[in-house]
């Protein structure tokens, strides 16, 4: 009897006939909850090792089966992503697109790529959050290698390449790569972000090569009518623009040339206010021709004729009260133009 008896320091899982009694289910979610995101690290470790032995291995029929690696990733992300482990979430979906790679799908290896940056980014939001003592750029340098290996493997003239590129501005500001894509609303817009950061720069030349590019792009598209707002925005920054840079009329473009010559004659011959349509707009919707203050409102050119003229003729103490003059009065300008505004107006303050 003594032999059934339990003994003293044993388990009570054991019971007096000698059998084991298997634990709770209480018991073993508590087990699994401890070991889960062990576990899936453990397995994420097994599948990287399948990954390097697939590349190593000379006779492929030997290697591990390639898809059978991938669902495992593809698990593995998905599990991470539930758990907020974003940073192993994405190394899965970079051993995804690794996978896709052996296939030649380029397209699914992009995506995996796009995937895997997103969740970099997701990491590095989250420790920036709860301010972390610890360095997390690796994750923002993780989402820019994934956004260059996306961007390496999809056509050029096609919607993803956009698509990317634009994901990559937002995270590298100084990017100078834009898509060959044909539809305009994405060229454009590409044109506006380039000649934005070019702002921030402080590269003006280089600013005023975009809206030039700008400008062109839409009236070669004929599309004038569509884009009358940003028109007008490109045709104040390319005029500021040249005014702030003070080229040499080597340096202006034939484009340039006819622009300053249009607000120079305009302050000096004043157009007589109208209640009809501006001439110029009617020009140039009809003709879709680039024509000088087709999209300016008349009010604005008037103004804008006033700046050109004292600017031509040296008139410095004048040109600086109408830059005041127009940052003060037209509101409803952007950003970057007053930016500009008031770039010119403090430049011109250290002279006078």
């Amino acid at each position: 009897m003594d032999k059934l008896r339990s003994v003293p320091g044993t388990s009570s899982n054991i019971s007096y006939t000698g059998n084991v009694v298997p634990p709770s289910i209480e018991q073993q979610q508590d087990n699994n909850s401890e070991d889960y995101p062990k576990t899936l690290i453990e397995q994420y470790m097994r599948a990287s090792g399948k990954i390097k032995k697939i590349e190593r291995t000379v006779f492929k029929r030997f290697a591990p089966n390639v898809t059978e690696v991938q669902a495992d990733f593809q698990r593995l992300a998905y599990s991470f992503e539930d758990m907020g482990i974003m940073q192993y979430a994405a190394m899965c979906h970079m051993g995804f697109a690794k996978c896709e790679s052996y296939g030649g799908a380029k397209q699914r290896e992009a995506e995996a790529y796009v995937r895997a940056a997103r969740d970099f980014m997701f990491a590095h939001s989250e420790f920036g959050t709860i301010h972390m003592r610890t360095a997390h750029n690796g994750f923002r340098e993780g989402a820019l290698h994934c956004y260059n290996k996306a961007s390496e493997r999809v056509a050029d003239g096609g919607v993803a390449k956009a698509s990317v590129l634009r994901e990559l501005k937002y995270l590298h500001n100084q990017l100078d790569r834009t898509s060959a894509f044909a539809s305009p609303a994405h060229r454009i817009n590409d044109l506006e972000l380039a000649a934005e950061q070019y702002m921030r720069r402080g590269d003006y030349l280089g600013a005023l090569q975009q809206y030039d590019d700008i400008v062109d792009n839409i009236y070669e598209r004929k599309r004038a009518g569509m884009y009358g707002e940003l028109l007008r925005q490109a045709e104040v920054m390319r005029l500021m623009l040249l005014v702030h840079l003070n080229l040499t009329p080597v340096r202006q473009s034939p484009a340039h040339i006819k622009l300053l010559e249009y607000y120079y004659s305009l302050a000096i011959h004043p157009e007589e206010p109208s209640d009809e349509e501006d001439r110029p707009t009617t020009e140039a919707k009809q003709t879709n021709k680039q024509v000088p203050g087709a999209f300016v409102p008349e009010y604005q050119r008037q103004t804008l004729a006033e700046i050109v003229c004292a600017w031509v003729e040296r008139k410095l103490c004048e040109l600086k009260v109408l830059i005041m003059h127009f940052s003060c009065e037209f509101c409803s300008i952007s950003n970057m133009e007053r930016q500009l505004v008031k770039k010119i107006y403090s430049d011109l303050c250290k002279i006078f």
